[in-house]
């Protein structure tokens, strides 16, 4: 296995989903807000604290997917390296020795219009 797949096998099992960032800052909106509310709804603000719990667990789905689609790229990769699919087949020309199509000699004298020739002759 080359350098360039163990780097990219790194840097995979470090990156995280696109929105698990959004779902972090949200959390700590939620619990922040929740604190913050308990004393103007009597503690029934503590019950959107249950949503904390759910939105980790969408987060860890989205991480974990996300990674997994990676190394399954990094996977797929190394095979078809070593299937030699990446390698380009050499074009095979065929050589013929008869040409491709008949070759006829084109007499332009026929072409030329006789009426036409003299009208242009007399001006």
């Amino acid at each position: 296995m080359s350098i360039q797949f163990i780097e990219e096998f790194d840097n995979a099992s470090k990156k995280t989903a696109p929105g698990s960032k959004g779902i972090a800052i949200l959390n700590i909106l939620i619990v922040i807000s929740s604190i913050i509310a308990i004393p103007f709804t009597w503690g029934f603000s503590l019950f959107s604290l249950f949503a904390v719990p759910i939105y980790s667990a969408l987060q860890s789905i989205a991480n974990e997917t996300y990674r997994t689609r990676l190394f399954t790229e990094i996977q797929t990769q190394i095979i078809a390296e070593k299937e030699g699919l990446f390698k380009k087949p050499r074009m095979r020309r065929i050589a013929r020795s008869a040409p491709i199509y008949e070759e006829e000699l084109i007499d332009e004298t026929d072409d030329i219009d006789e009426e036409n020739l003299d009208d242009d002759i007399d001006k």
